[in-house]
């Protein structure tokens, strides 16, 4: 993802953030709630069909379920960078995001192919 996409992504969750702030009490469903703390996973791009969406443990050596394999969209709204992995056991290919990072779309080389994560 280039550095110009990404930064248009985050300035984009700021706004919605921001906009939320300014209007308390307003429940926004539709956007990610980096507030409570933790790992989001999503089965769909643009956090659509929430697999974990109230911030899932911060690492899991095997995911199972709806979430094994299907992952398109992530949110890490811990201060940890977190490691996600082809794998069951943090095998395989890997894929790393930052404290507070939201991805829209995970690039297609690790899309709908999460096993496992932790922090890294």
């Amino acid at each position: 993802m280039s550095f110009l996409r990404k930064t248009k992504q985050r300035l984009a969750v700021a706004g919605v953030l921001g906009a939320l702030a300014a209007t308390a009490g307003v429940v926004a469903t539709a956007t990610p709630a980096a507030a409570l703390g933790g790992v989001f996973i999503y089965a769909n791009p643009n956090y659509s069909i929430p697999v974990y969406p109230s911030g899932a443990p911060v690492q899991i050596a095997e995911l199972t379920g709806p979430a094994k394999d299907t992952t398109s969209s992530i949110g890490n709204s811990t201060n940890l960078s977190m490691c996600f992995y082809e794998h069951k056991n943090y095998g395989g290919l890997e894929f790393r995001i930052g404290p507070g990072e939201w991805w829209a779309t995970i690039p297609s080389w690790i899309d709908n192919k999460i096993s496992s994560y932790r922090p890294c």
